[in-house]
């Protein structure tokens, strides 16, 4: 059994309230299986709205009385063809969110309803649909329906009758305007729009649409909701077509699809219509919310302009295609408050809002520019920067309206979202605003980039600069205009006063004094950036008066002289999308989001984008879905590299826990739903990976040397060790030495920027350099042994040809003195000698052997580097002179 409270849970909740509205509802109940297409059909062509169903119901929505026509339609067509439906009309409110999901809100026991299969068709109405009723002729309500289905209350349902004579036609229809966008005294204006047109009148003319021209307005009315539909169909395909393939046949133009009710089909349409065509944004029709709702599933609307609070079905949208597979209305959330852009004003000078003049702009008041609030808006989410907004709304609303400025000021200040999203609203045009001239007074650097590491010192006494620092408490222009007179007499060439004084002009609303005054400026500024700056104030005047040709020509002349002036391009942009030419600037915001990567938010966060908001969001979705999967691509990247630091890199090296760090920082960036913190990470990858490289080939140099100085003492090692004249006691110490050997030479032939390579090259850095010492310590020893040994031997041999030419002279010189001695008058020596023989041969041998012994001794002492080195020389040439 079919209840409709099942079809309930189909509905899924709508988050941000886009439009909510009053209408009817029709639940239709058949037998299960396909039901007949022509009633589908019918419920279309008179604006029903299919919002939910299943196999054996539907919930339809009608914004108007054709609720009742579509079901009459319905009944006598039933009565010619069996149609076993059944049918209950109620009133309800409908809600769409900003995603698109629909809900229907309306008494809760109605939910309660159910029905068996029907046998027949039968259609029930609501009571409180009785006065509607009783105004549409040929239908009535059975007061007392004697065959009310079970489970339906009979003091709130009737039965609908129906006169089969009257034929219940729908009341819908539409007017269809176009206009292009641009000067018609334009060359260029003349033949793009020709072109264009030809290619619409050819479409006009395959469908048999009959049209007025006048005042560059084209005007065909739209018969029913089929033609409706298939003109914005057909108009959609074919902008598409020729911006792809024939873009020289393509004009920019804004198309209004305007309800016929009350408009007849004249010259006079236009300006009927009630539309401000130069806020319209071109390539996509501009309808009520309640039309584009009845164009069905194959199409998605954006608002016109910022949504208001409390959205009508009376707002008007803009229509787009979806596209096959997919939405293809993909766009961000509006981050715009309502309580900043809400106003009859004209865009305000300083911060491109509506709800102020510029005399009472919140930007007066702010006196410092703080160009790091963008970095704080790109650690919020979008979610986060759309609860922000609705905070700034409710709590700006709740302040009265002399209240506004000081609560603005207020919640700048705060360091919370709202008040980071607040704070940067007001710096996306702070260059036009009174409180740059505290900077561009002092600025003297050619270089956009360098202006702010390029000031001169702050003349904070000066009487201008104090004139300056009361400004934003100013109330009474003309006496801030007199005292910036009496200066003008006392400091003629100050570049200041004129300065000024252009936006004391502005905001008393002399535009053209202003711009006088700043030309004055310009012509007497010291430094080429000042000159620029307020040539950019008077192309900014220019855009200001809507004269956008004029301005943007002023724009290029600056940007042709400081080509890397990012302002001055962006100004230019807005300057195209305020003209209609939205999708012309797209690659030029597209190179300045790649510059510098915080414009995506200034772009989504400035008003001044209204006219072009479709466009520009839907390009910015697909920047941001682009730049979100390589976010994507780059933090898993990032997770594999911090992965493969252990592979690289010894447990707890500081740069491996650094780069871990930075890493892990990084990929935190991937949880926002910001352009910018994608951006931050996948450059931050490009430096990370570029960081690691260099690191790692720095490294591996340092490594190289290291193990080329460890060769080198291996070498010496090996030298001093070689000739140690014990080699069975050098078993330990060839072992270590010989691991030694094969680790060097596997280190010097080694390519070390593979990871198992450099990984191994650090630990065997550490391992060799112990090694080294170890065997540094352990051929100290062996030196001392080496050495003593070439002593001892060295003493002993010298001490052996002492000691040997001492007894060669003893047994000489005994016999020659027994011999001789009487003849030399040494008659006591040889009686000596010949009584005590063997006792002073024994007496001169030991003074001999000590005579040798201190000889050898003291000789080795004195020589015994020479002779070390020459020994160790003559046994490092052997196996030279064996080779030979």
């Amino acid at each position: 059994m079919p209840m409709l409270q099942t079809l309930q849970e189909k509905f899924s909740e709508v988050r941000q309230l886009q439009m909510q509205a009053d209408g009817y509802a029709i639940w239709l109940v058949w037998p299960g299986g396909e039901v007949n297409p022509v009633l589908a059909q019918t419920l279309e062509e008179y604006g029903g709205v299919r919002v939910a169903g299943s196999d054996a119901q539907a919930l339809w929505f009608f914004f108007n009385t054709d609720v009742l026509l579509a079901s009459a339609r319905l009944a006598v067509w039933a009565r010619f063809n069996h149609l076993a439906v059944f049918l209950s009309l109620f009133p309800v409110r409908i809600a769409v969110g900003t995603d698109g999901d629909r809900n229907l809100i309306f008494d809760e026991s109605l939910w309660k309803q159910h029905q068996e299969d029907p046998q027949d068709f039968r259609i029930w109405v609501h009571v409180a649909m009785r006065e509607m009723v009783d105004r549409q002729p040929g239908i009535t309500l059975d007061q007392r329906p004697a065959d009310l289905p079970p489970g339906m209350d009979p003091a709130i349902w009737r039965r609908m009758e129906v006169d089969g004579r009257l034929p219940y036609q729908s009341s819908m229809g539409w007017f269809a305007i176009l206009r292009p966008v641009g000067s018609p005294v334009d060359k260029a204006f003349q033949i793009g729009w020709r072109e264009f047109f030809a290619q619409v009148e050819t479409v006009l003319q395959r469908n048999k649409y009959r049209f007025l021209v006048h005042d560059f307005f084209l005007m065909f009315p739209l018969e029913g909701l089929r033609q409706f539909k298939n003109w914005c169909r057909d108009f959609l395909a074919l902008v598409a077509r020729l911006k792809a393939e024939d873009p020289d046949r393509y004009w920019p133009s804004v198309l209004a699809v305007v309800e016929r009710k009350g408009l007849n089909f004249n010259q006079d349409l236009p300006l009927k219509a009630g539309l401000i065509w130069d806020q319209l944004t071109p390539d996509y029709p501009h309808m009520y919310i309640r039309d584009a709702l009845m164009l069905g599933e194959g199409f998605f609307f954006h608002n016109v302009r910022f949504a208001l609070a409390n959205r009508t079905s009376d707002d008007w949208v803009s229509v787009g295609l979806r596209q096959e597979g997919g939405d293809g209305g993909g766009s961000l959330p509006q981050l715009v408050p309502v309580q900043l852009i809400g106003g009859v004003n004209p865009q305000c000078f300083y911060c491109g809002q509506r709800s102020h003049a510029p005399g009472a702009c919140p930007a007066r008041i702010l006196t410092e520019h703080d160009g790091r609030v963008w970095n704080r808006v790109a650690q919020l989410d979008f979610s986060a920067m759309s609860a922000a907004t609705r905070e700034i709304d409710a709590r700006l609303s709740s302040s009265a309206e002399e209240e506004r400025t000081a609560a603005i000021a207020a919640l700048i200040r705060e360091t919370t979202a709202p008040g980071v999203l607040l704070d940067a609203f007001f710096d996306i045009d702070w260059i036009l605003q009174p409180r740059a001239m505290r900077f561009f007074w002092r600025a003297r650097s050619k270089e956009p980039a360098k202006m702010a590491a390029d000031l001169l010192p702050d003349d904070a006494g000066s009487p201008v600069r104090q004139l300056l620092d009361d400004y934003p408490e100013r109330k009474n222009l003309p006496d801030a205009e007199k005292e910036l007179q009496n200066l003008a007499v006392r400091f003629p060439k100050d570049f200041r006063i004129p300065s000024l004084r252009g936006f004391v002009a502005l905001e008393r609303g002399d535009l053209d004094k202003a711009r006088a005054y700043w030309r004055e400026a310009e012509m007497s500024s010291p430094f080429p950036i000042v000159q620029f700056w307020h040539q950019l104030l008077q192309a900014r005047l220019l855009e200001y008066q809507s004269r956008f040709a004029q301005a943007m020509a002023a724009y290029d002349h600056i940007a042709r002289a400081l080509p890397g002036w990012g302002e001055v391009a962006y100004r230019k942009a807005v300057c195209m999308v305020k003209s209609g030419f939205s999708a012309q600037i797209l690659n030029g915001l597209r190179d300045l989001v790649e510059n510098n990567p915080h414009y995506f938010n200034k772009i989504l966060l400035d008003p001044e984008m209204e006219r072009g908001h479709v466009q520009i969001t839907t390009f910015l979705h697909s920047l941001w879905l682009a730049m979100k999967g390589r976010a994507g691509e780059e933090a898993l990247q990032l997770r594999r590299l911090q992965e493969d630091l252990s592979s690289w890199f010894l447990p707890e090296h500081p740069f491996a826990e650094k780069m871990s760090g930075q890493i892990s920082k990084l990929l935190q960036l991937e949880s926002g739903s910001n352009y910018v913190a994608f951006q931050l990470l996948v450059s931050g990858h490009a430096q990370v990976e570029q960081e690691m490289q260099s690191f790692v080939t720095r490294e591996s140099r340092a490594m190289k040397g290291k193990f080329k100085e460890y060769s080198e003492r291996l070498r010496a090692i090996h030298e001093e060790s070689s000739w140690f004249p014990f080699p069975s006691a050098l078993v330990d110490f060839n072992k270590t030495y010989n691991q030694s050997v094969l680790n060097l030479n596997w280190a010097n032939a080694t390519n070390f920027h593979l990871p198992d390579a450099f990984r191994k090259a650090q630990l065997l850095t550490e391992q060799e350099g112990e090694r080294l010492k170890k065997l540094e310590g352990r051929l100290k020893f062996l030196r001392i042994v080496r050495d003593a040994t070439l002593f001892f031997l060295s003493v002993a041999e010298t001490f052996f040809w002492c000691e040997l030419g001492g007894i060669i002279i003893i047994f000489v010189l005994l016999p020659l003195l027994l011999i001789y001695g009487d003849k030399i008058g040494m008659d006591w020596t040889a009686s000596l000698i010949s009584s005590e023989r063997w006792n002073v041969q024994k007496a001169l041998f030991f003074v001999v052997s000590i005579l040798a012994l201190g000889i050898a001794s003291l000789r080795t002492i004195l020589r015994f580097e020479t002779i070390r080195d020459k020994i160790l020389a003559k046994a490092k040439n052997a196996p030279l002179r064996k080779k030979k």
